[in-house]
């Protein structure tokens, strides 16, 4: 019980630690989004909460597309909750929520996956979430990182085209990295991303002192590498 409690304490004190996280200044949207794809995917030893590492490149994305993209002018990107925060207990819809400057309504919304391949059950929950929104909803996106990210069955496409008839909604399956890229291209400077991610990953309670090394790594790799 004695050597239990000092290898807890010896985990306390490791993730309590303090590391500078680095952040490289590359604008090359190929390498910040291999940096992302290399975090993402780490074969990690013993931490839990690498899922929620799309979830804050997506919304660090979000956060300066709101600031730069006339689309989003007006709006704001909701705080995120916390990563065991069930929706139903938030009241969001989403993982990652735009506001609408119009109300309290949900203007734009990104339900974020890892590692998981779309279904018919997701599209359908996604479906719920849209017809139970307080307002319309413009746009609700299903990201994963699991390489099945797009609508490939008559009854998936047949889900996403009834929900744009019944609730002027479009209902956008891909995968997150291809999401991640395509909206770095829209940005001024993408490096912008990367401090946004970083600042996450120092603050964000579901990650572990073993995330922020391999990003440490991975970042001074990408770094020398540009080089």
């Amino acid at each position: 019980d004695a050597l239990s409690y000092l290898i807890y304490l010896q985990l306390l004190h490791r993730e309590s630690k303090i590391i500078d996280l680095s952040i490289p200044k590359t604008q090359d949207i190929q390498l910040i989004v291999q940096l992302f794809k290399g975090h993402f995917s780490h074969n990690y030893k013993a931490s839990k909460g690498a899922s929620r590492l799309p979830v804050l490149a997506l919304w660090a994305t979000y956060s300066v597309m709101v600031e730069q993209l006339t689309r989003y002018q007006g709006m704001t990107l909701k705080p995120l909750q916390e990563h065991s925060a069930a929706d139903s207990q938030t009241g969001a819809i989403a993982d990652i929520e735009v506001a609408s400057s119009k109300g309290s309504g949900i203007f734009e919304a990104i339900e974020v996956k890892s590692d998981i391949a779309l279904s018919d059950d997701i599209l359908n929950t996604a479906k719920l979430k849209i017809a139970g929104a307080s307002a319309p909803v413009d746009r609700y996106y299903i990201l994963t990182t699991h390489q099945n990210c797009e609508p490939n069955t008559p009854a998936q496409r047949a889900t996403i085209a009834n929900v744009k008839n019944m609730y002027n909604c479009q209902l956008i399956a891909n995968g997150v990295l291809p999401t991640i890229k395509y909206y770095l291209r829209l940005l001024s400077d993408p490096s912008a991303v990367l401090s946004k991610y970083a600042e996450l990953l120092g603050q964000d309670k579901a990650i572990a002192h073993e995330h922020r090394e391999v990003w440490n790594m991975l970042a001074t790799q990408d770094q020398a590498g540009a080089k």
